[in-house]
């Protein structure tokens, strides 16, 4: 059995009577983010997607423009991405394109007049995170991929128009908000395997009181999920260069080999650090984020060990 590439959703205690949220809560928490990634402004959202989809709205995107995703991208990124554009893979000609920093990897772009997007989902910052690095504009983050709670999404930004453009989206439409928050509650803590909510997501564009209150309480898992994913890689990996220099990932990449295939995922990498070119290659996870006990960790480097 494949362990999660991401932490688990922590338990939470749903308020089903409660839909505004406090805007003290959220100051609090962009505060928090900005802090941590050394950007000057961060906003929060319903989630990731969400915030590549006001991206793309203050850039005028519609179905007339193209934007290039990576290949072996996840359903999530052609469901949403697919409700405003249009998308395509390694295209030279597209109008934009999303640099997906995936599991903790950074990838670089060279200079273009067209937009970009850094995807930074699953990583947690390094001392030495540079916010926008591609972009100059907009990189986003998943709150459940970085410290396990169910919701949330942080736009990086350092311009203040843009900053001012998001905000005025927090407050639209919260009824919605939070019927959506209640499916994903339902589907990712209660384990009710109910996605419907999936692709209305693409529509979820402002903030409700569980959402807020979901991120306010796992923002402790923060630095917890950090240090516990450090002091793993330290121990089980025997070169300190192998870290990546802004980010950090929730899992090891291993060498790809089929003896393996039933115990670890296998998924495809860029083995180049640029997203000018690409050769994929696969790699096997190794989870190391902080909802995988030492326990688990130690019982499925056994079996790894022990084939």
């Amino acid at each position: 059995m494949h362990l999660s590439k991401w932490p688990r959703p922590k338990k939470y205690i749903f308020n089903k009577r409660k839909t505004q949220f406090s805007k003290k809560r959220v100051e609090y928490i962009e505060k928090f983010f900005a802090s941590k990634y050394n950007s000057k402004y961060s906003i929060l959202t319903a989630s990731a997607r969400v915030g590549i989809l006001l991206t793309l709205k203050f850039k005028k995107f519609t179905r007339s423009r193209i934007l290039e995703i990576p290949k072996w991208s996840s359903h999530c990124l052609y469901s949403s991405i697919g409700s405003i554009t249009n998308m395509s893979c390694e295209d030279k000609n597209a109008d934009g394109s999303l640099i997906v920093h995936h599991l903790g990897n950074s990838y670089s772009k060279q200079k273009t007049k067209n937009f970009l997007i850094d995807d930074s989902s699953d990583s947690i910052p390094t001392n030495k995170f540079k916010p926008c690095f591609n972009s100059k504009l907009s990189e986003v983050i998943s709150l459940p991929k970085i410290m396990g709670s169910f919701c949330g999404g942080i736009i990086l930004t350092n311009s203040k128009v843009f900053y001012n453009y998001l905000k005025e989206f927090q407050n639209i439409n919260q009824k919605f908000a939070s019927i959506q928050s209640m499916k994903k509650y339902t589907c990712l803590i209660l384990d009710k395997k109910n996605f419907d909510w999936h692709y209305n997501e693409s529509f979820n564009y402002g903030l409700d009181f569980n959402t807020v209150e979901n991120v306010y309480e796992n923002l402790q898992n923060f630095e917890k999920n950090k240090n516990i994913i450090l002091n793993r890689k330290e121990s089980l990996l025997d070169v300190k260069n192998n870290y990546d220099k802004y980010r950090i990932g929730p899992c090891l990449l291993l060498n790809f080999n089929k003896k393996f295939v039933n115990l670890l995922e296998t998924i495809h990498v860029n083995k180049l650090a640029s997203s000018d070119k690409f050769i994929f290659i696969k790699k096997l996870v190794l989870p190391i984020h902080f909802t995988i006990s030492d326990q688990i960790l130690e019982k499925k480097i056994n079996e790894i060990t022990t084939i």
